[in-house]
């Protein structure tokens, strides 16, 4: 089986919707995604960035889930 290749470029909300979606999607694990972005850090809530200083921590904002990090999904 032939695998596709899947490049999102940028590491925010909206592509890690996306991620999210296509993984879902994806359910013969066909797609080899690899994601690009500026920061070193998984994809977080930048609407609720504020809510940092009230103590909310960064895993509390992050939105990748422990298994999609831990697994071979994507890149």
């Amino acid at each position: 089986m032939d695998r596709r290749q899947v490049l999102v470029v940028g590491n925010g909300m909206v592509g890690q919707r996306f991620v999210d979606q296509l993984v879902a999607a994806d359910t013969e694990r066909t797609c080899a995604i690899t994601v690009i972005g500026e920061e070193h850090r998984p994809a977080y809530d930048r609407v609720a960035l504020s809510s940092w200083f009230n103590g909310k921590t960064e895993e509390d904002l992050r939105l990748v889930s422990d298994e999609l990090l831990a697994g071979d999904r994507v890149d």
